[in-house]
């Protein structure tokens, strides 16, 4: 039973990895976009918005059920404090980057604007919204653990139908938004782990077909004959997403050389707090060529160099920052290991 167990949950962390291929895909997209050097790409990205969270979140909730047995007092000892010190620490160093590096990404109110920095405990406006979403999610889940199951997943489906239905809840602001539209995969995934991984256990060729399948035929739905105002259908795109994710992780991680995905996933925290730091660098250096016509003609293949130069960038510097301990885990914990292992850290409570 237990190396049925292991060998099922070897998939997580090659799902992880392909959410943070992704992730950084996105946001090179996002912010080339900003020197019209994205090419074709913007509309990609909305494809991409669909399957990385979620997975996240959903990877995330798995390992969340223990939490809700604890006392108030032992939830913010033993997770809300970390995430609350993680998500102020990576504000301020960003903050302190961009005080350096100039923020040429105009959509966006400059990060070192005072009212944004005093707002960032109530109001997230950084790609670092995913920690303050987990610090809201678990205590959630906390408070509302005395609910009947069913009652807590009908209505985190009903504010996530709302929330993913362009014009019905839309809060205006990052972090926000997102807790809306994700909290349904924490949730489940807080419920359902020993089915979650049952099912990952009968996972065949088959089902990967008939997701991919469906994912593509919502994608067309919803991209390509902008149909994203029917209620409900980014939510079940997302839906579908996610469970195409873990199918294809389970099938896929037993392919030897994609191994370099399980090691990705393993590090993708690390990868996802470093890698904006490193694509707005990039967005800093390329800003002076970005009338350049071969650069312009090089806008559908740049965001994927970029992409790829910045995670394995991210991940050797990762490595090499791994000895700085108080950048991954906090040190308020009471339980601090000496060094922090090749292994995402906190055990699954981040990516």
């Amino acid at each position: 039973m237990k190396e049925m167990q292991t060998e099922n949950r070897e998939w997580i962390n090659f799902a992880k990895g392909a959410a943070i291929i992704l992730v950084v895909l996105y946001h090179s997209s996002l912010f080339l976009n900003d020197l019209g050097l994205a090419g074709s790409t913007p509309r990609l990205r909305l494809l991409l918005s669909y399957f990385p969270m979620p997975v996240f979140f959903f990877i995330a909730g798995l390992t969340a059920r223990r939490m809700l047995t604890w006392n108030l007092k032992d939830l913010w000892r033993r997770r809300l404090l970390v995430l609350v010190y993680l998500y102020l620490l990576w504000s301020v160093i960003r903050v302190v980057f961009y005080l350096v590096v100039p923020h040429l990404r105009g959509a966006e109110r400059s990060p070192t604007d005072l009212l944004n920095i005093v707002l960032l405990p109530v109001w997230p406006t950084s790609s670092y919204w995913f920690i303050w979403a987990l610090a809201i999610f678990t205590l959630l889940a906390w408070l509302l653990r005395k609910l009947p199951i069913k009652l807590q997943l009908l209505l985190a489906g009903v504010v996530a139908i709302l929330s993913t239905t362009p014009g019905v809840l839309d809060l205006d602001n990052v972090g926000w938004d997102r807790v809306a539209a994700n909290f349904i995969f924490f949730i489940t995934a807080v419920y359902f782990p020993n089915t979650i991984y049952r099912l990952a256990a009968r996972v065949r060729v088959w089902h990967a077909i008939v997701l991919v399948a469906a994912y593509i035929g919502l994608a067309v739905l919803l991209v390509a004959l902008h149909l994203s105002r029917v209620p409900g259908l980014i939510l079940l795109e997302s839906v579908v997403a996610v469970a195409m994710g873990v199918t294809l992780a389970t099938l896929l991680v037993r392919v030897r050389w994609l191994n370099f995905m399980s090691t990705l996933g393993q590090y993708s925290f690390q990868i996802y707090l470093l890698h904006l730091f490193l694509v707005a660098s990039s967005l800093a250096l390329l800003a002076p060529l970005a009338g350049s016509p071969w650069l312009e003609r090089a806008g559908n293949a740049l965001p994927f160099l970029l992409a790829a130069i910045v995670l394995v960038a991210s991940l050797y510097l990762a490595k090499l920052l791994r000895r700085f301990s108080f950048l991954w885990v906090s040190p308020f914990r009471k339980r601090q290991t000496k060094s922090v292992s090749h292994r995402a850290p906190l055990k699954g409570d981040l990516l």
